[in-house]
């Protein structure tokens, strides 16, 4: 229950900033998100130093200032552009972190001891997502085709795929996904979630949209169907250090880190599709 309590809070606060909080806020809040995750990622990358994980903390700010900046101020004549570098740039790093879980057993030699790469995948998953939330806040949410709806629906049905996975799968599932990197995680659990998350996002579509609802279809399923990838990397990762969760700021999740995993991997698959696409 404090799984789902927390999951609708987090609804609720994102609805007020999209739709009662000026840009400037909402921007203010996602910085407020990335020193947090960045701060629970050098606990993930065993570092011990108050000098480094500070460190951490501003690069991954200092890169999402430059970017939001470059978004937000582009000409419109370089905008389709910036935003196809960008949002190709987690899929590369997507694939290499799918590389790296498939061959947990050997590919683990390169950066399992190594705190400097640990904390340079921080870069790649944490900044990403959130100037990817920024180009559907200010593009995708704003152009009149999706209503200030669009970021609202992915992060309902992200959320209900993660929390009916979870529920399910410790419930009724037995045949573990990855028992060596989560063994709490099971096929039954992500089928069922995978499943009923979008037979709801096909309803959604059909009541919150008008505009290109075959796209939309498409890109939501592809994100929710590789959402489970989040999670596991970042279970992945939080072995290599012996953490069970990388925090204890949100009931009944652990971490911010446990919360976004999932978006971390479907917001920018999501927003890549869209872009390419739309």
């Amino acid at each position: 229950m404090k799984r789902i309590f927390t999951s609708i809070t987090i609804i609720t606060i994102i609805s007020l900033l999209i739709f009662r909080c000026s840009k400037n806020v909402f921007i203010l809040s996602l910085f407020i998100i990335c020193t947090i995750s960045s701060l629970e990622w050098s606990k993930i990358s065993n570092l011990n130093s108050n000098f480094y994980r500070l460190l951490l903390l501003v690069i991954n700010n200092i890169i999402l200032s430059i970017i939001i900046f470059l978004v937000i101020n582009i000409k419109i004549s370089y905008r389709k552009l910036l935003l196809l570098v960008l949002t190709f740039i987690p899929i590369i790093w997507w694939l290499v972190a799918i590389y790296l879980l498939l061959t947990y057993n050997k590919s683990f030699k390169i950066w399992y001891y190594s705190k400097i790469m640990k904390s340079l995948f921080s870069v790649f998953t944490i900044v990403p997502l959130l100037y990817d939330v920024v180009i559907i806040y200010l593009y995708y949410n704003n152009i009149g085709l999706f209503h200030n709806a669009l970021l609202i629906y992915l992060i309902i049905i992200i959320s209900l795929i993660d929390s009916i996975s979870f529920i399910y799968g410790s419930n009724f599932g037995y045949r573990k996904l990855i028992p060596i990197i989560s063994p709490n995680k099971t096929w039954e659990g992500f089928i069922i979630g995978l499943i009923l998350s979008m037979i709801i996002s096909f309803m959604l579509i059909n009541i919150m949209f008008n505009y290109n609802k075959l796209l939309l279809l498409i890109s939501s399923v592809t994100s929710l169907s590789l959402s489970i990838i989040g999670d596991l990397v970042e279970s992945m990762l939080k072995r290599s250090a012996n953490l069970k969760n990388s925090s204890n700021i949100l009931p009944g999740h652990g971490g911010l880190l446990d919360r976004i995993d999932s978006f971390s991997i479907s917001i920018p698959v999501f927003t890549f599709l869209l872009t390419i696409f739309n």
